[in-house]
């Protein structure tokens, strides 16, 4: 009997089946200009087999393909807002700005982050210790 028809009989114990015959796959994660209001996923790693649903930053730059500014790194939970919804758009500015980022599983009991502009600082300012504010914090206007 080989190994893998003994994992279906259920003879073996260990990871889940799938989990051995499939390689992990790596974490894409958004990636955003703000001047020009498109996101991208991207890897965020060098080596993918090192990443993380929780990280702060990425190891890797890239250029809008647009205008050429630094993209920012937003997490693998970020949804883009529509290109249409400028306050949508300042909102997730401003969130990255003050170190938030759209990481982890989603599962914590924080807040929900804001989606427009006029509900963003009164979030920032009660939400200190948010599981999600892990970047530091910058302004885009000199993130290059």
């Amino acid at each position: 009997m080989t190994i893998i028809e003994a994992k279906i009989k259920g003879l073996l114990h260990g990871p889940p089946f799938h989990h051995t015959l499939y390689p992990m796959t790596e974490f894409l994660h958004k990636f955003a200009c703000f001047d020009c209001q498109v996101a991208f996923k991207r890897q965020a790693l060098e080596d993918a087999s090192s990443g993380s649903a929780h990280q702060s930053d990425s190891d890797i730059i890239y250029k809008c393909p647009n205008c050429g500014h630094r993209m920012a790194f937003m997490g693998r939970n970020f949804a883009a807002p529509s290109k249409n919804d400028s306050s949508g758009w300042a909102a997730a500015k401003s969130l990255w700005e003050a170190g938030f980022r759209f990481v982890g599983n989603g599962y914590h009991d924080d807040p929900a982050f804001p989606k427009i502009k006029p509900d963003v600082n009164s979030f920032i300012e009660q939400n200190p210790e948010h599981k999600q504010r892990v970047g530091i914090k910058q302004q885009w206007k000199n993130y290059s």
